[in-house]
């Protein structure tokens, strides 16, 4: 595996556990948030972190082979 797209994925994916495991804390395990007023925005945040997350790594794996080389219909549509 390409060393900088294993980078790039494992940046991500690392990101997508960080959005997950902070979504789970603040849904499930509400006695370690205390006092937060801003809840709401909170949740609004790591929500869109993880959905961001979700799609760069779709995107990497769509477009690009483990190897870090684009699928050959992205070779084409680049050269156009």
């Amino acid at each position: 595996m390409n060393k900088l797209y294993q980078a790039a994925l494992a940046h991500f994916e690392a990101k997508r556990n960080e959005a997950i495991a902070t979504l789970d804390i603040y849904f499930n395990h509400s006695v370690g948030i205390g006092e937060h007023s801003g809840l709401l925005e909170e949740v609004a945040k790591w929500t869109e972190t993880l959905a961001n997350a979700d799609d760069s790594i779709e995107a990497l794996k769509r477009h690009f082979t483990s190897q870090g080389q684009l699928r050959e219909n992205e070779e084409v549509a680049v050269r156009r």
